[in-house]
């Protein structure tokens, strides 16, 4: 330990390892005393530290958010043509352009603003108020007022206010599994412990925002605000970044290629035209015109709904999406970091089996109990029920308890029933086993067969007993609760039921020592309780759907390293290797990423822990998801690509930070999400492609017109119509899309991988040619039998919107599935064929400025449109692009 200042109450606290520090020597570091500070101290130490509150994020006023929503590169773009738009007086393009850039805007800022409501959840979790010692008496204080120094006055229920050093403590254990992950209370107790100790072991430290589930004792306070271990929590969520989706990088590439399409196609239309000896106004207006209409200005809201849909989808599923964007990243996840307690667990331990003479087990463990106690713990709880259920009850006056402290391990309580006495004993298996009589062969089998329980990731306290003279001079307070111990794989669990010892005379704290020495010695051993944290239903078909998708997982608990690799074994995963945290901080970067793979488990964790893993996986190339529940896991959630928290038991900062929420808290749901993921990203590939290959097809059929000689096929209402159609068709229709069969058969698309990869590239290029082919011929033959252009256009227009549905149909995953699987395909290609014939057949064209055609035009139209869908059909199939996307 580094110390430059020996007075640190005076200056910037710095690292110190105060579990490491006997009580005396915290004092005097702080310059406090067992009696607590003087007001006036206080209020100077106050205005030195500042308030015990959380750092926040720094947060920009609501009107930069939504300035900076602007700066995305599809948003300049089209930002740039509703500008040009408005110049060259198409005032009605310009307000729509305007509106979908504003929408997207907003929503992207209402997005953003989400840290806040972390942070929030986080300052919840600290007590308003505490209970300080001082030389006149204890007082309450708010919390966000403690200062290092302060004196803490601990009982049963309080939440903790800031980090402190334990003075003193009768049974005093505290629920750390917000911090730790560790389902077992924690004992507390004065002594020093080794510096290098786990955070989950520190058994003299009390941190901020756990609580006090059993006890009593007072505590220095060493840590307020940031210091703490709350406070470091908070810095690495408010500091966390989150990392660009993959969709986010996609819009941007897509940006780029459409600015240059654009830019391209506008500068041939005019470049062309003028060659062809039209006005150069006239191709210049064309231009800007082609321009216009190859920009996708509908895609933002597009991706909006698709995503909107596939949101609903998971809610369905019990997966609530908090960020839409996070919908399509959950496809591309290689690699999910899960805790364990919770998650892969019930995290409800119950008695499996007892070990021994049952009614003998359970009178003793029963006896080890507060009969005036408020309340039992979950072991506890486990073991009267089943005392209750073989008609056993505590008989006789209780005349001593001996409270579970972390060193000792044990509790007892001695009772008199009559002329008998005799002393009750229950706690961890090695320290119940070092104090009973037993020869090494039964010592030797004992301990055997406690390792092989806890191997297999089960929980078990020992019991023995004693039998006592008749007047054994035990004379203790007996009011206070007591508790059992715990296995060898946990900190045990505690009893308390003595006076203050801050109030005690040190003598009689030394003979109350002695006493229990004298009294837990020479034990009889009675037998064992066992107990389980059984799996939750459904998780080793979910981690092996999860494998077989190419997702791999790694198992990240602040349990102990033995049942850590009992639960991963059960639930599936291979034996990687156990790393505890520990292992974890003495390696370099590059060391732990070769050993973080598939089945790893990571023991002992600290928030720390998880959160490096999460950036060495990212730096790795995977896409990370993360599951948490509690407020250890928030900086993990917030850095990792997808945050996974479990609804109903999470802790708000959790829920706060995470992109999907499981409401059922199930982890087979997590797989689920995956599938349901998967078919977001797929669906959403096809609908981009197919509405980017639309519109460079639209392109082509005007460059085409042009080159020729011909008007524009489409007046400006007619692409307003076709637009529509194919928003609807490229939104509902394709990601109401049911999954396809393979998709959990084979791995995530490549990490990083571009967005307009082959497939895609391929795919736009079969929808525009196959579209071009079908629009341009009808176009060009209405033309050439001298028909009037409002019918040529309505030949176009039929073309258009029966042709691209059946295009449509050529890319679905599963082209034969049935209508009742997704009606709403069949329903949007049937009226978008319907609108085409009755804009072409009816007098309904003439409200969008269309010609009736003769219905001998029927037939050579659905020759073209049959001959060029089986053309594309037949490439499609050939290249295999469906199932590439």
């Amino acid at each position: 330990m580094t110390r430059t200042d020996p007075h640190p109450a005076d200056s910037t606290m710095l690292e110190v390892a105060w579990h490491g520090l006997g009580a005396p020597a915290v004092l005097e570091y702080l310059r406090a005393s067992p009696s607590g500070l003087e007001p006036a101290e206080r209020a100077r130490r106050l205005a030195e530290h500042g308030p015990n509150t959380v750092r926040e994020r720094r947060r920009d006023p609501w009107w930069k958010e939504l300035a900076e929503a602007f700066t995305e590169p599809l948003q300049l773009l089209l930002i740039a043509v509703a500008v040009l738009s408005a110049v060259f007086g198409e005032i009605g393009d310009a307000i729509a352009i305007a509106a979908v850039i504003a929408v997207v805007a907003v929503v992207e800022t209402l997005t953003e603003l989400r840290a806040a409501r972390a942070i929030d959840a986080l300052k919840s979790l600290t007590a308003p108020t505490a209970r300080v010692l001082t030389p006149r008496g204890i007082l309450p204080v708010p919390a966000a007022e403690l200062v290092p120094g302060d004196v803490l006055v601990l009982d049963t229920g309080d939440v903790i206010g800031a980090d402190a050093r334990v003075l003193s403590a009768r049974g005093l254990r505290t629920d750390e599994s917000t911090l730790t992950g560790e389902s077992v209370p924690v004992g507390k107790d004065p002594r020093a412990v080794d510096p290098e100790t786990e955070l989950a072991e520190r058994s003299g430290v009390l941190h901020a925002g756990t609580a006090v589930v059993a006890g009593e004792g007072r505590a220095v306070v060493v840590a307020t605000g940031t210091d703490s271990e709350l406070g470091r929590l908070g810095a690495l969520v408010a500091d966390a970044v989150e990392p660009p989706t993959g969709l986010q990088v996609a819009l941007g590439q897509l940006a780029r290629a459409v600015l240059i399409l654009a830019v391209t196609a506008s500068v041939a239309v005019t470049v062309l035209g003028i060659a062809l000896g039209r006005d150069w106004r006239e191709m210049l207006l064309s231009g800007l015109t082609v321009a216009f209409a190859t920009v996708p200005e509908e895609l933002p809201i597009l991706v909006v709904v698709l995503l909107a849909v596939g949101g609903r989808q998971l809610a369905r599923r019990g997966a609530l999406l908090r960020r839409l964007r996070a919908g399509e990243t959950l496809g591309a996840v290689t690699i999910v970091l899960t805790d364990k307690t919770g998650t892969l667990t019930e995290n409800q331990l119950h008695l499996r089996e007892i070990i021994g003479d049952r009614d003998t087990v359970l009178e003793v463990a029963l006896a080890c109990q507060d009969p005036h106690g408020p309340g039992r713990e979950p072991m506890e709880a486990e073991l009267a029920a089943a005392a209750w259920r073989a008609g056993i009850t505590q008989r006789g006056n209780q005349i001593a308890a001996y409270p579970f402290d972390p060193t000792r391990k044990l509790v007892s309580r001695a009772w008199q029933a009559g002329p008998r006495t005799w002393l009750a004993v229950s706690g961890a298996p090695e320290a119940v086993l070092a104090r009973c009589r037993l020869d090494d062969v039964a010592h030797a089998d004992l301990t055997a067969q406690i390792t092989g329980l806890a191997g297999r990731g089960l929980r078990v306290i020992a019991v023995a007993r004693r039998d006592l003279p008749a007047n054994p001079g035990l004379e203790h307070d007996t009011s206070h609760p007591g508790t059992t111990g715990s296995a060898p794989t946990t900190t045990g669990t505690a009893a308390h039921g003595d006076p203050d010892p801050a109030q005690s005379d040190p003598t009689e704290s030394d003979r109350d020592e002695s006493d229990r020495d004298g009294a837990e010695t020479e034990l009889s051993f009675c037998g064992l309780a066992v107990f389980d944290d059984p799996l939750r239903a459904g998780v080793p078909e979910a981690m092996a759907t999860l494998h077989a998708a190419g997702v791999a997982t790694i198992m990240v608990t602040g349990d102990h390293p033995l049942t850590a690799a009992a639960i991963a074994a059960q639930a599936g995963l291979p034996p990687a290797g156990v790393l505890t945290g520990a292992d974890v901080a003495a390696r370099t970067d590059a060391e732990l990423s070769a050993a973080l793979v598939h089945g790893t488990v990571i023991a002992r964790a600290t928030p720390t822990t998880k959160h490096r893993v999460v950036g060495i996986l990212q730096r790795r190339g995977e896409i990370v998801a993360v599951t948490g529940d509690g407020v250890n896991d928030a900086p993990a959630l917030a850095a990792a690509d997808v945050g996974i928290a479990m609804g109903a038991r999470g802790a708000d900062l959790a829920r706060a930070t995470a992109d999907l929420v499981l409401t059922d808290d199930t982890y087979p749901t997590v797989a689920t999400a995956v599938a349901t993921g998967r078919n977001i990203s797929a669906q959403l590939r096809r609908a981009v492609a197919f509405y980017l290959g639309a519109k460079l097809a639209l392109v082509a059929v005007v460059l085409a017109a042009l080159a020729t000689g011909h008007p524009v096929p489409f007046a400006p209402v007619h692409i307003v119509v076709l637009e529509i159609f194919m928003d609807l068709g490229a939104s509902v229709a394709f990601v109401t899309e049911p999954a396809a069969p393979a998709a959990m058969h084979r791995a995530p698309r490549p990490p990083g991988s571009r967005f307009l990869d082959r497939a895609m590239l391929g795919t736009i290029a079969l929808v525009a040619a196959a579209l071009t082919a079908i629009t341009l011929p009808t176009y060009l033959l209405a033309t050439a039998g001298d028909d009037e252009i409002d019918a040529a256009r309505a030949a176009a227009v039929l073309a258009w919107l029966a042709g691209h549905a059946l295009i449509a149909w050529t890319l679905r995953a599963r082209p034969g599935l049935a209508w009742r699987a997704n009606p709403a395909f069949p329903a949007w290609a049937a009226t978008a064929t319907l609108v085409g014939l009755l804009a072409a057949f009816t007098p309904v064209g003439a409200l969008i400025h269309l010609g009736a055609l003769p219905v001998t035009a029927l037939g050579p139209i659905a020759a073209v449109i049959i001959i060029a869908t089986a053309v594309a059909v037949l490439l499609s199939r050939t290249l295999r692009l469906p199932e590439q996307l």
